[in-house]
């Protein structure tokens, strides 16, 4: 009884080590929510010209002691959230200087090109370089509020049952870990840096805090478990295939434990039978840590293991997107992965699911708009009650700052 007893306490372990999510970078999750920022500290000749502007400093000097005065007079997580908050003026302001800066550092424009490239802020409207500051600049802005009002203050987000703050805002616990990284970042920070520094540090510690690192989990998406997809894209035979790729989009469990729904597992068969008849050389399984709030498991990832491991399709023909949290987000996520993997964006890709899925991506437009600011795709045809093809659109990287966990 002992040797079996053994074995069972070593395969216990093996599952809580294997239900344990990947830690996202800090730095990729900063990159991935406040782009530009990123950008600006990464120019030298930039960051040095607005950590010296006047104005600017100013207003990094006002934040420093508004944040500072908090600590001792703030009773409730909602006062130290209204102390972080970046108010409407000061993002005013900032926005000025930084459109200004642009006609003084010509640095500026290096940074201005690096964020036309990534495309995080590109709504398919075009911008003058300026306009693109500006408006790059209040996305940042109103990214790192959202995290402080609904990760601070406890503020419903939309998706509530998913997306809400890890922690009861009356927790002294909470409070006191919350004030411990705020007299670190004021320690650590000095007046003469740049006016974005300390709201920036604060939102991705306030994340860290809360355990909301799934942005940054599992990237970069061409290597780990999509390594092996990726080097095939190069040596695939296009012509021979319908369809650029199949999409699988996941649902999650109801119950806390459970690694795959049923509903999934029938997704995967759907997906796995048409795969084998050679309608798309690679099946995208797309879904992030989704259901129950904050769950260890991935729906992508739990999809790739079902479709290796059960139904016998290649390691190598299985990419997941383990970040999208809607059928919105399936879609964009797709997308965007179909561009970073340098595959044909000239033909269509193919939705795999269950009809009552298939009748949400027949009238996804308008929500999309609302929900992401952007229609993700084009060219929608519903073709059973299992499949809908689409094509990917370039704009389809625009950052949703109001989806931290998958912006």
């Amino acid at each position: 009884m002992m040797k079996y007893r053994g074995w069972i306490y070593v395969f216990a372990w093996v599952l809580f080590v294997s239900a344990i999510p990947p830690k996202g970078d800090p730095a990729v999750l900063r990159s991935k929510l406040f782009y530009l920022p990123v950008q600006l500290d990464a120019h030298a000749g930039t960051r040095h010209a607005l950590t010296n502007d006047a104005a600017l400093r100013q207003l990094g000097r006002s934040y420093q002691e508004r944040v500072r005065g908090a600590r001792s007079e703030c009773k409730t997580m909602a006062c130290y959230a209204a102390a972080l908050h970046l108010r409407e003026d000061e993002v005013r302001q900032a926005g000025d200087r930084l459109v200004a800066a642009y006609g003084q550092n010509n640095e500026m424009k290096n940074v201005v090109n690096a964020v036309k490239a990534a495309g995080y802020y590109d709504r398919n409207i075009p911008l003058a370089d300026t306009a693109l500051l500006r408006f790059a600049w209040e996305r940042t802005a109103e990214g790192m509020n959202y995290i402080f009002d609904t990760y601070l203050a406890g503020k419903r987000p939309r998706y509530a049952i998913i997306d809400s703050i890890s922690f009861n805002v009356n927790d002294p616990a909470f409070k006191a870990a919350t004030e411990k990284m705020l007299d670190g970042l004021l320690k650590k920070q000095k007046i003469s840096g740049p006016y974005y520094a300390l709201p920036l540090d604060a939102a991705i510690e306030t994340l860290l805090l809360n355990g909301r690192d799934e942005a940054a989990r599992y990237e970069p998406l061409t290597a780990g478990q999509n390594a092996a997809a990726y080097a095939a894209v190069a040596r695939t035979e296009w012509e021979k295939y319908p369809y650029t790729a199949l999409l699988v989009p996941g649902f999650g469990p109801d119950s806390p434990g459970v690694r795959i729904d049923h509903r999934g597992v029938a997704r995967c068969k759907m997906a796995a039978e048409r795969f084998n008849r050679k309608m798309a050389p690679f099946i995208i399984v797309s879904g992030g840590h989704v259901y129950p709030h904050r769950t260890p498991y991935s729906e992508a990832v739990e999809m790739k293991r079902y479709l290796t491991e059960e139904l016998n399709i290649p390691a190598s023909a299985v990419i997941i997107e383990p970040h999208a949290r809607h059928t919105t987000t399936n879609m964009r996520n797709a997308g965007r992965l179909l561009y970073r993997f340098h595959m044909p964006v000239n033909k269509p890709s193919l939705v795999v699911t269950d009809s009552a899925q298939i009748l949400m991506v027949a009238n996804l437009d308008q929500r999309c708009m609302r929900e992401l600011g952007i229609v993700p795709y084009r060219n929608v045809r519903i073709l059973t009650g299992n499949e809908a093809e689409f094509y990917p659109v370039k704009h389809c990287f625009y950052i949703n700052v109001q989806d931290i966990s998958d912006p």
